[in-house]
């Protein structure tokens, strides 16, 4: 698929990104319903230059491109689903999420780097072609790989300047952050109201975490995992309380691009070898998520999905640090000029 294991790792996610993309629209605009024919011809959108029947085409080419990934992880399929996404975003006839925005802009960004890189050449050859073969695969890649790595931090950042404000600040019922502090600590049975404290940390610490925490893990490299760890803890009660585990899911199939190169390869074999670590971190994860969600539906049985994906990832991360700690001095510093 790509000499890049960030990339690999990434269209290794996709898939069950866009599961959990499909059960929220599913959920949520329910287009079977006797009211989502009005809908349709009443929200503008490119779809009413369209006949109705090709909307549901791209939709299922979509779902056609996203189990072909699953299956076999190729730069065709990846190609696919890029293009069918595109078309599906521009067409859906409801309202578009944020999370939809997210997964464009991210596709969009490996779609350009492919494209410049199939137009350019050196010595007579494109520096790459639609099989990830040519003269220059890994320095293309590495541009795609730094486009997400860029939505990211844009995606994150903004979402924290659009929650400076009087109301997300507020320690009342106009704040989403002690909404769903109450609702963690109550689901959670950690006490009927939550202290003055979580809700304090849950909304500046929102904040931070939003402003900082992709930038950081981007250009402090000895600081990714830490901050990879903490952006999936943040997004924990989202996916077990608040039922929105599409995003989360979806952020983090691009978390690997926050991540350089030689420090992914490290992290890969970890992550591709079960270890008493990752085993352990997918359990917990799956047992947090079944002891807060409050009720069985799509996106909470999708969360335990992600809450084991997460925990074998975060296990394998202090696999990494374990391992490392192991070390004598010298090697460790050795192994810490190596991945630089």
């Amino acid at each position: 698929m790509s000499v890049d294991g960030r990339l690999r790792a990434t269209a290794l996610l996709l898939p069950m990104a866009l599961l959990g993309h499909t059960l929220q629209l599913l959920g949520e605009d329910t287009p079977w319903a006797p009211h989502a024919w009005a809908r349709y011809w009443r929200t503008p959108g490119w779809h009413l230059y369209l006949p109705p029947w090709s909307i549901v085409a791209i939709a299922v080419a979509l779902i056609v491109s996203a189990l072909g990934l699953a299956i076999r992880r190729t730069r065709p399929w990846v190609a696919a689903v890029i293009v069918t996404y595109v078309a599906h975003y521009l067409t859906y006839p409801y309202r578009i999420r944020n999370h939809m925005t997210l997964m464009l802009a991210s596709l969009v960004a490996v779609a350009i780097a492919w494209v410049i890189g199939a137009r350019l050449r050196e010595g007579g050859r494109r520096l790459i072609d639609l099989r990830g073969r040519g003269a220059a695969p890994r320095l293309v890649d590495r541009y795609a790989v730094r486009g997400v790595a860029a939505v990211l931090c844009v995606t994150y950042f903004y979402a924290g300047l659009h929650k400076t404000n009087e109301g997300f600040l507020a320690f009342d019922e106009r704040s989403a952050a002690f909404r769903g502090t109450t609702d963690f600590w109550i689901w959670g049975d950690l006490g009927s109201v939550a202290p003055t404290w979580a809700i304090a940390l849950a909304t500046y610490g929102t904040l931070v975490v939003e402003y900082a925490f992709p930038i950081v893990a981007l250009f402090v490299p000895r600081l990714t995992i830490p901050c990879v760890i903490g952006l999936m803890c943040f997004h924990f009660p989202h996916v077990a309380v608040m039922n929105v585990a599409d995003y989360p899911m979806l952020a983090s199939a691009f978390y690997p691009s926050l991540f350089t190169a030689a420090r992914w390869r490290l992290l890969e074999r970890e992550l591709y070898a079960p270890s008493r670590w990752n085993v352990a971190g997918a359990a917990i994860g799956m047992g947090a998520q079944l002891w807060w969600m409050p009720w069985w539906g799509e996106l909470t049985i999708f969360g335990i999905g992600v809450m084991a994906i997460w925990g074998w990832w975060i296990g394998s991360m202090l696999r990494l640090y374990a391992t490392a700690a192991a070390r004598p001095k010298g090697a460790r510093m050795a192994a810490e000029v190596a991945v630089r």
